[in-house]
């Protein structure tokens, strides 16, 4: 470092401040000190404190220095941050280890570690005996001779464990590894530290929710329609977005659309950890918060992504935050021409503006931009159902589904509702549309009234066809019932139609579309399923005594082949 020193000019300014100060310190401590003085610095550092300078020299440096108030604290330390799979290049490889170390006698360490080896597969469910500890023991001695090392250390009893513990079985080694080499010890602030800015607002608004930090689980209900409530609800919302969960909605999806709220709250220490982490995003809760969401904002790569921050936003009562996400939707919408992404992006933004009444919020902005969203993905849609592949086939049909439950979620939308049924209708009427989409949106169609019964049972006879191949019409049929098999229970020539074209199958096709069948009628519960018998073959005869039929002696071998040939996977005519 002298010799790249000597090449460049004097450092100036805020760096030649800081290598004053270095020596002014290291001069303190070797008038204080009566031995050596270690000093931790950057090795680009040492030259410039090694060197000889006057102590004034250094004081008028530091005096021309702008003068800031500081608040100085202490990060307190977690075992999982100090292990070097914890993202600390310079960390431990095992701090459970080195802690077993530093608290247990040197004659003790191997036998204790067993033991705790022990009672963490115990806890586990795992069966160890006394003797395979003895015999872990004298195998971890063994290994550490072998390996010429003076005692065993974690990998030879690690070794030994796997063998003599876990029948040779690394798996159940990696089920205990994690809490027996790392653990998930935290540290302590003393009491004479000043504490992190966050941690001190943090303090502040729990006496002000009236919401004590305890290791045990808490219920909490909220009502929104209450200061207190929204006030508890809003602390609880901007620390989830800091990624410290003290209280997590043990009915979250459920409860939105009315005043109130449930959570469950546990305090973990480690979540004074993240606190102070995030202080780069500012001191208090709320400026953290609204900074950290905005930093994600920028960072989102989808536009549902994105709208999901916007909700969070809004939950957190982060208006700024709200805004800039806001805005940041709006120029990406006005760029994409990806349909999924658009559709995608309708759900959380749903959320935001049939809710926002909960937190007295002003959803014109927003409103507008879900309007805009909402055309631009109807639009694109009929061109977008063209041409899939399965894997795509089954993601379109999840997003328009979602996107459909989140335009009839928002209200005084009609002219937006006529739009997106346009648009399914298109891909109704597209030979080129995806079967299974296209069968989606013919039950939305026939779900929303905009296809009356007898349209539908053309329409579902049309496709199931033999005109048609099978593949497509499965796929039609597939769309068109799964997730909504109830509907056979009511309409008596939806129902017919699916019989007659699943008992025309042939033995073949019927075996190889039996997954997609029992995808369809695992919807129905065992009630459903059993009424939708009875009205196919009557309730009389489902319930009557079964009788062999009178031949049944001359058919039966012959069945019996068949249906163990479907169960061993052989071909069949």
């Amino acid at each position: 470092m002298s010799a790249l020193r000597d090449g460049l000019a004097a450092p100036t300014g805020m760096e030649a401040a800081r290598e004053a100060h270095m020596r002014l310190e290291i001069a303190k401590a070797r008038k204080a000190a009566a031995g050596p003085v270690a000093v931790i610095c950057g090795a680009w550092h040492v030259p410039a404190l090694q060197s000889k300078r006057a102590a004034k020299d250094d004081r008028a440096l530091i005096k021309s220095a702008p003068k800031r108030k500081i608040a100085a604290t202490w990060a307190p330390w977690t075992a999982p941050r100090l292990a070097f799979e914890g993202g600390y290049g310079a960390g431990v490889t095992a701090p459970g280890w080195c802690l077993h170390l530093w608290q247990v006698p040197r004659a003790e360490q191997v036998t204790r570690w067993v033991v705790r080896i022990a009672q963490e597969l115990r806890a586990e469910g795992q069966i160890v005996s006394t003797a395979s500890l003895i015999e872990t023991e004298r195998l971890a001695t063994t290994l550490a001779a072998l390996r010429g090392r003076p005692q065993p250390g974690f990998e030879e009893l690690r070794d030994a464990a796997i063998a003599c513990l876990c029948h040779g079985n690394t798996l159940i080694w990696a089920s205990i590894a994690k809490a027996l080499l790392i653990g998930a010890d935290v540290g302590q602030i003393p009491d004479d530290v000043p504490m992190a800015p966050l941690l001190e607002d943090l303090q502040r608004q729990q006496r002000a929710a009236r919401l004590k930090p305890e290791a045990l689980e808490k219920d909490l209900a909220i009502d929104l329609r209450s200061e207190s409530g929204l006030f508890r609800s809003t602390l609880l919302h901007r620390l989830t977005a800091l990624s410290v969960p003290w209280g997590r909605l043990s009915d979250a999806g459920k409860s939105r659309g009315t005043f109130r709220e449930r959570w469950v709250l546990r305090w973990e220490p480690e979540y004074a950890v993240e606190l102070v982490e995030n202080l780069v995003h500012g001191p208090t809760i709320a400026q953290a918060a609204a900074g950290r969401v905005q930093a994600r904002m920028r960072e989102a790569e989808t536009l549902g992504a994105l709208a999901d921050l916007i909700f969070q936003s809004m939950t957190a009562q982060l208006g700024h935050a709200a805004e800039t996400g806001i805005a940041l939707l709006g120029d990406r919408a006005g760029q994409t021409s990806d349909c999924a992404e658009m559709l995608t992006a309708l759900p959380p933004l749903a959320d935001v503006v049939r809710y926002g009444k909960a937190r007295a919020t002003d959803m014109g902005q927003l409103s507008a931009l879900f309007d805009k969203i909402a055309v631009q993905g109807a639009l694109a849609l009929p061109y977008a159902s063209r041409g899939l592949d399965e894997d795509a086939t089954d993601a379109l049909r999840s997003t328009v589904q979602s996107a459909d439950a989140a335009i009839r979620l928002v209200e005084d939308r009609s002219d937006l509702a006529a739009q997106w049924q346009r648009a399914l209708t298109r891909i109704v009427e597209d030979g080129q549309a995806s079967p299974a989409i296209a069968g989606l949106a013919a039950r939305l169609l026939y779900e929303a009234g905009q296809m009356a019964s007898d349209e539908a049972v053309a329409l579902l006879s049309r496709m199931l066809s033999p005109g048609v191949t099978v593949a497509d019409a499965a796929g039609f049929f597939g769309g068109f019932l799964e997730g909504a098999a109830q509907r056979l229970l009511y309409d008596a020539g939806l129902r017919d139609c699916v019989d007659r074209w699943i008992a025309g199958l042939d033995g073949e096709a019927f075996v190889e579309h039996l997954p997609l069948f029992r995808r369809i009628f695992a919807t129905m519960d065992r009630t459903e399923r059993k009424r939708l018998m009875d009205t196919l073959f009557g309730a009389a005869t489902a319930s009557a005594e079964l009788r062999l039929a009178p031949n049944a002696d001359a058919f039966w071998p012959r069945h019996l082949e068949r249906i163990a040939g479907i169960l061993k996977g052989q071909p069949h005519g």
